[in-house]
């Protein structure tokens, strides 16, 4: 019998890699940001619920074998599908040549995607429970082996990562899971079912690149590769080299203008500059462009991904370092002249640490004396600026000026924002062409200088952004508001005014999603007959807090350190020891559940006090496991009352609870709460809600059954 206890470890393998590749599978076809990410993790829980619901009409079948196998082969080949649906529903739901996808369609092509195989994950947990049902307290072992298989999973996706592409680790997930059935079950079929596995292994990847390379016709593809940060894709068009980071476009080869105006333009500010630090443009020609400049000593380029410095040009005075740049520039004492920042739009809180408070006081810190600047760059919209990217230059520019003494801009191909403590930048025309004697070429003369320089534009851009705009900080985004507004004006979808709403009534959307959260948690809870509903109601609001503190981390780790792609899994495995030990000692440890939420409070209300202090990485992650193994302790608990009740269908109910809980936490809060009211006011809302089940835990159950 307590063999059968591994194909809960088969399940959690299934569960982490599968949700982890599809996933970042989906966000490279829609070039999705962390609310798509929230919305994608939102649906794959709510499915899983879905699942784990209707298997309860499973449940009381004798013989449970005939349902657990197929469903774990059924699972295996699920995946697969899935993964090379992505691609085919993504090349029928673009909009504008194969690249923007409207609102609806991202819902929707992650709906059909991942329902089939979230919903076989979410029903044969409770089945395999009733598998079991001979064991003591069946339903706490099946919770503690799956979580011990969800952080092997991630073990093994961390390593696959790094040697294999996506489509092989879905193959090897399928094998695990029959080699699990094989030691279970002794069935010699499942040995003919590993060898087909074995052999597709040899063709799968050429099978799928060829598939995949579809998506850039008529452009060839040449190059593919996944790492623990992402995918690199590089394609060829006659002579042209176009290069794509998670799908989508950041550089070609034939950008010489682009390189040209956006290196001279900064670099004639001091031309006796020694020491650069660039991050970004790497692609795009900016280091034949610096080398020009013949006083230049060195160049240290900053980059994580070892494909992207690959395809780099190499020089002797550029230096590659694979770093992120906001944790090199605080443990680094080296000091430049010139700090280079041309990355994309804040359309992400990972892009958006670039256009912060923080980050330019950061930089500003690396100067080497008081004339050394930083040049930025953000989309400037040609000759005219959309409300909605005037916004957005309006924040930044008003954040980039409180830091510098003096700052110009200079509206080239994309806007320069140029700072510096010394009064020796300038955007005069005249001046420009005369230091730029020795420096220009077709794509930089005079002419150039002048229709990029001159007065006119200039005041346009100071009147467009004179007077508007907020602070752009780590805990108030506004920059990556304003450029979700931008993708989503683009779709006719004017968002604009309802954020501008919604960040005036911020008490009111505080007040509403609490309520909401209360009303969605004593609905779900009802729909159990047979047990308690304040236990129920706790549940799902344990799991709710929790799995949203979990986001909150990763957040703030990624705004700090960068790396999110890869510390994803990490934190979804400290979680989840963390959650087991809640679960394995919830008896050894012999604490009331009213202490634990006041724990829980206490350790919720601190993230909220010390939000912007910068703590170590090993701190996240510390409060990241402290988080989930009070969820463990309190779910356990719960468990308990349930299982006296229910029996054997309290895995289905719990298990029900537990990802609806965690699905609405990442809707509302995730989606719609962060941007709108930030990271820190939300955590307010889950200390709110962690007192809501104090007051539910204490309150009389006779009062839910009215």
């Amino acid at each position: 019998m307590r063999k059968k206890l591994v194909l809960f470890i088969a399940l959690g393998i299934s569960s982490l890699i599968g949700q982890t590749v599809l996933l970042r599978e989906l966000l490279i076809e829609v070039q999705g940001n962390e609310i798509v990410f929230s919305i994608y993790l939102s649906l794959w829980l709510f499915m899983i619920a879905v699942g784990s619901w209707l298997s309860r009409f499973f449940i009381q079948k004798t013989n449970l074998k005939k349902c657990i196998t197929p469903g774990f082969l059924l699972l295996s080949i699920l995946l697969l599908l899935q993964f090379f649906g992505i691609r085919l529903l993504g090349s029928a739901s673009t909009i504008v040549s194969g690249q923007i996808f409207s609102i609806g369609n991202i819902f929707l092509i992650a709906l059909v995607i991942l329902s089939p195989g979230c919903l076989v994950l979410g029903a044969l947990f409770p089945l395999l429970c009733s598998y079991i049902k001979e064991i003591k307290e069946p339903v706490h072992a099946g919770y503690i082996f799956e979580s011990i298989g969800i952080v092997l999973g991630g073990i093994l996706f961390a390593l696959g990562i790094l040697f294999l592409p996506h489509i092989l680790l879905l193959l090897l997930v399928g094998m695990i899971n029959v080699i699990i059935l094989f030691i279970v079950s002794g069935k010699r079929y499942l040995f003919i079912l590993i060898v087909i596995f074995l052999i597709a292994g040899f063709f799968a990847e050429d099978v799928f690149m060829n598939y995949y390379a579809d998506k850039y016709h008529p452009q060839k593809l040449q190059f593919s590769r996944d790492s623990k940060y992402g995918r690199l894709d590089v394609t060829k068009a006659n002579d042209q080299l176009d290069y794509f980071w998670n799908g989508e476009l950041f550089a070609h080869t034939d950008n010489e203008s682009y390189a040209a105006q956006m290196v001279n333009f900064v670099m004639l500010q001091k031309p006796n500059a020694e020491t650069i630090l660039m991050v970004g443009g790497m692609l795009n020609g900016f280091v034949s462009a610096l080398t020009r400049y013949e006083n230049i000593e060195r160049i240290d380029y900053l980059e994580l991904d070892k494909n992207m410095i690959a395809f780099a040009p190499h020089h002797p005075d550029v230096q590659y370092i694979r770093d992120d740049p906001i944790h090199y520039l605080r443990k680094m004492k080296t000091s430049y002249d010139v700090i280079f920042i041309d990355v994309p739009d804040p359309t992400s809180l990972l892009l958006n640490r670039y256009y912060t408070l923080n980050f330019f006081q950061l930089a500003q810190k690396r100067f080497a004396d008081n004339s050394s600047l930083m040049a930025m760059t953000l989309s400037s919209g040609s000759n005219f600026m959309t409300p909605e990217i005037a916004q957005m230059n309006a924040s930044v520019w008003k954040t980039f000026s409180m830091v510098f003494s003096f700052e110009i801009v200079i509206p080239s191909e994309k806007n320069i924002f140029i700072g510096s403590n010394a009064d020796l930048l300038t955007n005069d025309v005249k001046e420009l062409q005369l230091r730029s004697k020795n420096y220009q070429s077709q794509w930089f003369t005079d002419a150039i200088i002048f229709e990029r320089c001159n007065k006119l534009r200039i005041h346009q851009f100071i009147e467009e952004v004179s007077g508007k705009g907020e602070l752009n900080t780590i805990s108030n985004p506004v920059a990556y508001l304003s450029a979700v507004s931008v993708w989503t004006s683009i779709l006719d979808m004017n968002i604009s005014s309802v954020i501008s709403w919604m960040k005036k009534h911020i008490g009111l959307i505080f007040v509403i999603s609490s309520i909401i959260i209360l009303l969605l948690s004593f609905g779900a809870s009802k729909l159990n007959r047979v047990s308690e509903v304040r236990t129920d109601m706790q549940i799902f609001m344990v799991s709710l807090v929790n799995f949203v503190m979990q986001i909150v981390l990763l957040n703030l780790f990624q705004m700090q350190f960068g790396n999110i792609y890869f510390m994803i899994f990490l934190f979804t495995s400290l979680f989840m020891i963390g959650l087991t030990a809640g679960f394995v000692l919830r008896k050894k440890i012999n604490i009331n559940i009213s202490w634990l939420y006041v724990i829980n409070f206490v350790l919720a209300g601190s993230i909220w006090l010390m939000f912007d202090t910068l703590l170590p990485g090993i701190a996240y992650l510390l409060l990241n496991s402290t988080f989930a193994f009070l969820e463990g302790s309190i779910l356990a608990k719960l468990l308990d009352v349930k299982y006296q009740k229910e029996q054997i269908l309290s895995g289905s109910t719990f298990y029900f609870l537990d990802s609806l809980g965690s699905m609405v936490g990442g809707l509302i809060i995730g989606v719609l709460l962060f941007p709108i009211l930030g990271i820190r006011v939300s955590v307010l809302v889950l200390v709110c809600l962690l007192i809501g089940n104090m007051l539910i835990q204490i309150k009389p159950q006779r009062f839910f059954n009215k």
